[in-house]
Parts: structure tokens; C-alpha cells; sequence
């Protein structure tokens, strides 16, 4: 049996042909009389998820009476236990699970009322899993062990900013695009930049420490931020780190709630240092023909002490697909592997004298195509080639998910190459794997299936477990430079860091969540692997067929929906509501008044079909469940 960590089968004799290690869980296959569940617990395997919870965790039901408190504090408005609401936390951009839907769904609006709620769940020992916009792609913010979702997306309030202190002030559900947006007119701007920055919130940026296509030169969140404000379990209010630029007055107690992924607390005030905005940039694109070319010219760089700003490596398969999903609006560029290049500063004619530096060593490794921005259109459209790829690979497949890794940048063609041979070490017949990442050795790669299809979704977890036991963790890569460890990744954890750490992080971990109520399942801090209760999922009418659907859950189409800002949950996104529709057709979920209401109250406005990197119709599709609604209901 392929175990990571050595194991016996206890309280029943398996055959242990009939086991399979997927990803972060177990499951046994073979029975059909009756259901037996397994869980990886500590290198051993147990059949009683029960037993476990009530021995490690003693995880609680929220009761009808804690229910009616927990209703007092937020009020009726921000209280959500129904079904239909509940069902679309459930979801977010890792593989849907829709055993993991939380029991109660709380949107606060301020640091007493998120002190309250903590109070109580710590004394009845309910889960609490803390979220914004629920972009993460590592799974960090589902609830395999349910208890209660702490939406924080409403409290989005920018409190203070001081240019002479270079310092804002800012609520955990802030959008960094918005963020950036209010700074650049006042010539600032906040540098870590995700992919998802349109949507992402800072209290998510600070959660997994969150880099971004700037990181080379700029680095990444925790370079940022000064101080936190953040809730205890047992409802303590404390700030860590100082209003002051520099400050070595206490233990760095700050660092370890920058990329803790909610585990030992929840943040609810962020201090940031903001910078000048650069007044200059310079852009290029370059296309190689091997991953050795580029590689070559970034180690070259780097002796030469150039610094790029923006440093973006796409391979082949994915330029082809950029190629494809842009078409005339993108110009004729050949196949190859991209580089994309960018130098900033204050002095335009540093800049340039930079860029020359840099394009010298680039023309070095002869590229068989390179394209310099001489505008700022030019330059947009560049820059549009990089944010193109996930909407490009996207309508290859149905599923695309996004992994995160880092490595030296002397092992990236070795590891690149062994990327693109996933599909071929683990006999994949559906799996496509492509690579794109920032060249200071963080790596995307990225994997394309139909999760719906049981054996797509079997070799998607599989090409995982290779991808990080047997090509990132072998040459001394970390699991995760900026998406984090979350429900997906804790198997691999102790194989990294050893045994010793992960007794170390857990006593942290206890220290500051002595009953491990705060966002459990996650890698950091828990000793407990996840049960997956999975069943394969079937169309209710279409037996023998699979959905194919686009939408990736990457929640571009939320933060600016009329009905989503008006109504404030996540059921009442574009999303939200592909979601509820995904479990209809499925027959998970049952046609109810309160799903033709979330269905009517969209406005049809089509602001979700511009933002969607898929390209996703669904002005088409609700009018479509509209019609169909009305004839049952």
C-alpha cells in the first residue's frame, strides 16, 4: 500500500489492496452493504470518526438554544441557518465536498460581536472557520468538521490612513484591489498582488501571507504588516506587533498570525505599511523555445544583481491556450515558453537604463520572439497575456485547479520537466498538467479534469500525492509558498518539516486554541487527518452522464453583484448560485422557496458574465432555472 507514513489496520482485517491514499484522507472501497469510514489519524488508521472527535476534539452540535444566542448577537440580518444558504459556504475553489457544509453561517459587523460568538463556541466546544471571499485554493476555508462559518466579507471598512506614518489601518474583509485603488491616487500602493486581488481581502492576504505577481522585488504580505488586532478563543481582544514603523519590544508574536490560516485566531483590525507608488515601468514579453533558456536568463539576472519588479514564467501549453482564448485581440506570437519582464522606479531614466540591463542578458538566450511595451495600451496588453491564463485553461476543461509550490531556482527545469510527466508516471488517461509561476521559485502548476468524472477526479488526486512526495518534497521544496497548507496539503506537512516540528507547531497551536475550535482540518496546528465521505456524484435525470461545467469558484463574479452586496451571503453571488443549481441537478439539494427566491432576486445585470474568467454564461443559465422553476413551483 502507498502510505506516507507507516501504518497498521486495526479493529478489522482490510484487504489492503482495497485502501487508497488520495490527497489529505482515506477511503475504503468494496463494501456495499454497509458504510465503513476510515480516517489517517497520527500514522494509524481508526473506522470511528466519532471516537476520534470525541477523544481529540469533542466537537459539539450546535444546540437550538446556543442558536437563538448566537441570533441575538449578529441579529436576524446576519444569521443564516438554512439549508440553501449553508450549502454554497460548502463550496469555494478546491474540489467540492458537499459533506463539508457548516451548520450555521454568522456575517458580524464588528470585533465585539466576533468576541461574543468565540466566547460561546470555545465553552461549547463548537468549530469556527473563519472566511472572506473564499478564494483560497487550498481548501482553508471549508468545514469538514461543520460548526459555525465567520463570514467577515461585510466588515470592509478602511478606519485610518496616514501618509506621513505610511501606515493604514484597515477590516479584515477590505478587497485589495479596492485597497490599492483608494492609495494610488494618493500616490501609494499596497505591493502584494494575488491573482485573485479583484476579489481577495486582506484578512485573507494576511491569513496565508499571500505574494503575488510583485514579489520578486517587493516581497510578500508579512513585509507589510505592523500590527494586528486579533480575537482569542476565549473572546480576549489583543493587538500584536506596533503602530510604529520598527519595533523589537516583544516576541515576534505577529509573524505567527501572518500565514496561520485562521487557526489561532481570528484577525479583525490590520495595520499595513504602504509604499510610494513607482512613477515608471518598463515592460517586455519573451518567448523561448526550452524551460532551459529561461532559467538560464533568471540565474543570470540574479548574478548580475538586477532586480525586475515583475519576473512571470508561463510554459507552452499555456501560451498555446492564451493563444487560443484571445485570438485576434492578443496579435500573432509563436509557441514557446514566456517570460515576462518588468522594471520600475522613480527615475524614468534609471529605468530604462535598467530594462537595458536586463534585456542584454535576455537576448543572451535568444528568444524566438519578444515583444517591448512602448505605451501603457501596450504594456495593459501584456499584462493581459499573464491574467489570460487561468481564463485560457479554463475552457480547455471543466475543472482547473491551481496548486502552489516553491523551489531553488536551480532545480526549475528539472522540476518542470518532471511536472509535465505527471500525467505519463501515473498512467493518467484524462489529466492535462501545464506550469505557470513567479520566478522567485514559486510555482502554479496546474491540473486539468472534470471533477464531476469519479476517474478524472481519482487521477487528479493522485497526480497530487506525486506531485509533492515525489517531485517538490524530494529536492527540498516547500508544500506552499502563498496558497497554504489548508485541508489539502496536512499529509505532507511532517514529511517536510518532521516530526519534531509538528509537535512544535501543535503546542503552539494549543497554547493559543487550547480546545482547537478555530478552523480545524487545517495542517497548522492539528494532528487529525480529514475523513472524506465522497460518493460519486450523478445527474438526478442524465444517469450515465457528467456535468461539464466551467465555473471554476474563483469568485471574480462576487464582489461586485448587486444582489451579493444587497443580500451579503455567498449564496446570493453568481457563484452562489451555480453552486445551489450544481447540487439540484445533481439531486443533492431539493427545489425550495427560498431557492427560487435567491434565483429570482438576481438582476440579470451581466456584471458576472464580464467577470468570469470562464466565461461562464450564467445570465443563460438562471434564466433557464427561472423557466424551469416556474413550472414547478
Amino acid at each position: 500500500m502507498n502510505c506516507i507514513l507507516k501504518a497498521k489496520i486495526i479493529e478489522h482485517k482490510i484487504s489492503t489492496d482495497k485502501l487508497s491514499f488520495q490527497r489529505n484522507y482515506l477511503y475504503y472501497r468494496g463494501l456495499s452493504d454497509h458504510k465503513v469510514e476510515i480516517i489517517f489519524i497520527e500514522g494509524f488508521f481508526s473506522r470511528n470518526i466519532k471516537e476520534h472527535q470525541n477523544r481529540n476534539m469533542c466537537y459539539k452540535t450546535i444546540s437550538s438554544e446556543l442558536k437563538q444566542e448566537l441570533r441575538k448577537i449578529v441579529g436576524d440580518q446576519y444569521y443564516f441557518d438554512e439549508i440553501e444558504i449553508r450549502w454554497a459556504y460548502a463550496s469555494g475553489t478546491s474540489v467540492f465536498n458537499k459533506d463539508w457544509m457548516p451548520e450555521l453561517v454568522l456575517i458580524p459587523q464588528n470585533t465585539n460581536q466576533i468576541s461574543l460568538i468565540l466566547q460561546m463556541a470555545n465553552d461549547h466546544c463548537i468549530p469556527i472557520t473563519p472566511r472572506g471571499s473564499g478564494t483560497n485554493l487550498s481548501a482553508e476555508t471549508m468545514t469538514p468538521f461543520k460548526g459555525i462559518v465567520l463570514d467577515l466579507s461585510q466588515m470592509n471598512k478602511i478606519t485610518s490612513l496616514s501618509l506621513e506614518d505610511n501606515i493604514v489601518v484597515v477590516e479584515p474583509g477590505v478587497v485589495c484591489d479596492d485597497l490599492n485603488a483608494i492609495l494610488k491616487n494618493k500616490g501609494y500602493f499596497f505591493p502584494p498582488d494575488p491573482g485573485s486581488s479583484a476579489v481577495a481581502t486582506i484578512g485573507g492576504l494576511v491569513a496565508n501571507n499571500a505574494g503575488g505577481v510583485q514579489a520578486y522585488k517587493y516581497g510578500v504580505t508579512k513585509n507589510y504588516v505592523l500590527f494586528l488586532e486579533v480575537v482569542l478563543t476565549n473572546g480576549d481582544v489583543v493587538t500584536f506587533g506596533s503602530q510604529t514603523l520598527k519595533s523589537v519590544s516583544s516576541y515576534n508574536i505577529l509573524d505567527l498570525f501572518v500565514g496561520s490560516e485562521g487557526t489561532l485566531g481570528v484577525i479583525t483590525r490590520i495595520g499595513l505599511r504602504i509604499r510610494p507608488l513607482p512613477k515608471y515601468r518598463k515592460l517586455g514579453l519573451f518567448l523561448f523555445k526550452t524551460p532551459e533558456n529561461v532559467a538560464k536568463t533568471v540565474i543570470k539576472l540574479r548574478k548580475k544583481a538586477i532586480l525586475p519588479n515583475l519576473l512571470e514564467f508561463l510554459d507552452e501549453f499555456v501560451v498555446n491556450a492564451i493563444n487560443i482564448h484571445l485570438g485576434r485581440d492578443l496579435g500573432e506570437i509563436p509557441s514557446g515558453h514566456a517570460l515576462i519582464a518588468e522594471m520600475d522606479g522613480n527615475s524614468k531614466h534609471a529605468v530604462e537604463e535598467d530594462f537595458q540591463s536586463l534585456l542584454a542578458i535576455i537576448l543572451e538566450q535568444e528568444p524566438i520572439y519578444y515583444k517591448i511595451a512602448e505605451s501603457e495600451e501596450e504594456r495593459e496588453r501584456i499584462v493581459k497575456i499573464r491574467k489570460s491564463s487561468l481564463p485560457a485553461l479554463s475552457r480547455i476543461s471543466p475543472s482547473c485547479c491551481v496548486e502552489d509550490c516553491s523551489i531553488k531556482i536551480t532545480d526549475f527545469v528539472s522540476v518542470v520537466k518532471s511536472i509535465w510527466a505527471i500525467p505519463s508516471n501515473i498512467n493518467a488517461k484524462y489529466l492535462k498538467v501545464c506550469v505557470a509561476g513567479h520566478m522567485e521559485g514559486n510555482l502554479h502548476p496546474r491540473f486539468l479534469f472534470n471533477e464531476n468524472d469519479e476517474k478524472q477526479l481519482n487521477e487528479f488526486e493522485k497526480a497530487i500525492e506525486f506531485l509533492y512526495t515525489k517531485i517538490i518534497l524530494p529536492k527540498g521544496g516547500s508544500l506552499t509558498g502563498e496558497h497554504g497548507i489548508g485541508k489539502i496539503k496536512t499529509p505532507f506537512l511532517e514529511i517536510e518539516h518532521g516530526t519534531e516540528i509538528i509537535q512544535l507547531m501543535n503546542r503552539i497551536k494549543k497554547l493559543f486554541d487550547p480546545k482547537r475550535i478555530l478552523n480545524p482540518g487545517s495542517g497548522k496546528g492539528s494532528k487529525s487527518k480529514l475523513l472524506l465521505s465522497r460518493s460519486p456524484r450523478k445527474l438526478k435525470f442524465l444517469k450515465n452522464s457528467v456535468l461539464e461545467l466551467n465555473c471554476m469558484r474563483c469568485g471574480l463574479c462576487t464582489s461586485k453583484c448587486p444582489s451579493r452586496i444587497i443580500k451579503k451571503t455567498e449564496a446570493h453571488s453568481p457563484r452562489g448560485r451555480l453552486s445551489i443549481l450544481n447540487g439540484l441537478v445533481h439531486g443533492e439539494l431539493v427545489l425550495s422557496e427560498l431557492i427560487a427566491e435567491i434565483l429570482h432576486e438576481c438582476m440579470l445585470c451581466g456584471l458576472c458574465v464580464i467577470n468570469c474568467p470562464a466565461g461562464v454564461d450564467t445570465i443563460q443559465i438562471f434564466e433557464k432555472a427561472r423557466e424551469i422553476i416556474h413550472k414547478k413551483i
